[in-house]
């Protein structure tokens, strides 16, 4: 019975979150996650009142370029054209809004047939349930993603986390010291280690808003 439940408390805390959120909290320390990639030492941070300041002010400046770009629309106008054209995100939303719930209800009837000691059958009945709603859920997800991928509101979403993260990525030195990797946005825009601007940025991203 114990190892059902242990196995079944991974199971829905598996499913309840993409993310193992206690396991990222244990990288933060001080407000930092320090990570190694190729045999070097790196963190990302918060940033300080003078980075806010620089990020506040590029932020303004790509959204003076972006609002004035006639081909780029608002996510609102962008759902208005997708509506005409047969694609309601609305409805998307709203299915999403029912999966999360059919998911919690389904955990919940999951935990009571734990504690109810009742037959493996209905046991991987329920965990199948939960990780076919998963799927749907992500799936539309993903495709609310793709079509609000031009919105004026994704794109400066997309640069305000590339500039935290150009902002915020140090490099430990031979000598001990942490540096900021990159001293212009253009180094950084020039960089050629994508799988490393990729681990920084999620890491960043979660420290941000964690």
């Amino acid at each position: 019975m114990e190892d059902r439940l242990n196995e079944a408390q991974k199971i829905i805390d598996d499913m309840s979150k993409a993310v193992d959120i206690s396991k990222i909290e244990d990288l933060i320390k001080d407000n930092k996650i320090v990570f190694m990639h190729k045999e070097k030492e790196y963190r990302v941070r918060l940033l300080d009142r003078g980075e806010k300041e620089e990020l506040d002010m590029l932020r303004r400046k790509k959204f003076g370029q972006l609002i004035q770009d006639k081909d780029i629309l608002l996510e609102k106008d962008l759902r208005v054209q997708y509506k005409e054209r047969g694609l309601n995100i609305d409805e998307i939303d709203e299915a999403i809004k029912k999966l999360s719930a059919q998911e919690v209800n389904l955990q919940m009837s999951l935990g009571e047939a734990i504690t109810k000691n009742e037959s493996e059958t209905i046991f991987n009945n329920y965990k199948e349930q939960i990780e076919e709603i998963r799927i749907e859920k992500q799936t539309k997800s993903a495709q609310k993603t793709i079509l609000l991928e031009f919105s004026l509101e994704n794109q400066l979403l997309n640069y305000v986390a590339e500039i935290i993260t150009y902002l915020s990525l140090d490099i430990k030195t031979d000598t001990g010291r942490w540096v900021r990797l990159f001293k212009t946005i253009e180094d950084f825009r020039v960089y050629d280690d994508n799988e490393l601007i990729n681990t920084a940025g999620v890491y960043t991203m979660l420290l941000q808003y964690l």
